[in-house]
């Protein structure tokens, strides 16, 4: 990973077991890892974000790269894209950490845990005061920007990030969960029960792509609010039980 942006060439890692990475926070899985997470019983988020051409150039690097992590839906007499995060529930813990300390799952542990501390983004520079393991973690282990295969890793989900993109808004649609929150402006989580996420992503073709359902956008930032509506596009402004706003601090 050497010359990889984002990466202190003098930052080393080693985990110390601490257990903070599994408390407290949602955990992006892949489309197959989510399958096998839903298997075991355990409940998986589905967190929307959509974006247009108004936040990049459509030809810089950041416009290619979620592009490309996201899939066209019809969003009022426009087109907009959503990019699906299906998450793992570690809430206030993840359901396989051990009492020791330990994950009970630790060789098949999801591929973002693998990466961790590292970003994948590669527009999220690493920053270890962000993160939540203790100082002595830093302190220690082998260099990351010279790591190649936690640099595999790292292309590795980036490439399952675009291969699962089309299919798993093909699984919203088909469960009826067509409202997103605005990329940097917040999220909406959707929490189906673990059957009903399960059946659908289990049923979902491989080629699937999203159909033309409309989509509507969760959003409370004025400013935004008057962007989204002069390009009309559909506004989910009813209170709802069926899904939570999260909004992104600035």
């Amino acid at each position: 990973m050497a010359g990889a942006p984002g990466v202190d060439t003098d930052q080393r890692f080693e985990c110390v077991g601490c257990g903070a990475c599994c408390r407290g926070r949602f955990v992006p899985l892949t489309l197959a890892e989510a399958v096998t997470w839903l298997k075991r019983g355990h409940p998986v988020g589905v967190l929307l974000e959509a974006f247009d051409d108004s936040l990049w150039p459509v030809d810089s690097p950041e416009y290619a790269y979620n592009a490309g992590r996201s899939a066209p839906v019809i969003g009022g007499s426009g087109t907009l894209r959503v990019t699906v995060i299906l998450a793992a529930n570690a809430i206030p813990e993840c359901p396989n950490l051990q009492k020791d300390g330990l994950c009970s799952v630790y060789l098949e542990r999801p591929m973002v845990c693998r990466i961790y501390p590292m970003e994948i983004s590669p527009f999220i520079e690493l920053n270890p005061q962000a993160k939540d393991c203790p100082p002595e973690s830093w302190q220690q282990g082998s260099l990351l920007a010279s790591d190649q295969g936690l640099a595999m890793l790292v292309q590795q989900s980036r490439q399952t990030d675009r291969d699962d993109a089309r299919r798993k808004v093909a699984v919203c649609e088909s469960l009826g969960l067509t409202v997103a929150g605005w990329k940097g402006n917040g999220l909406v989580i959707h929490q189906p029960s673990v059957e009903t996420l399960l059946a659908a992503c289990e049923s979902a073709e491989v080629d699937a792509s999203p159909t033309d359902q409309p989509w509507q956008i969760k959003a409370e930032d004025p400013p935004l609010r008057a962007y989204l509506n002069a390009q009309s596009v559909p506004m989910a402004d009813s209170p709802s039980d069926n899904y939570i706003f999260h909004a992104i601090p600035r």
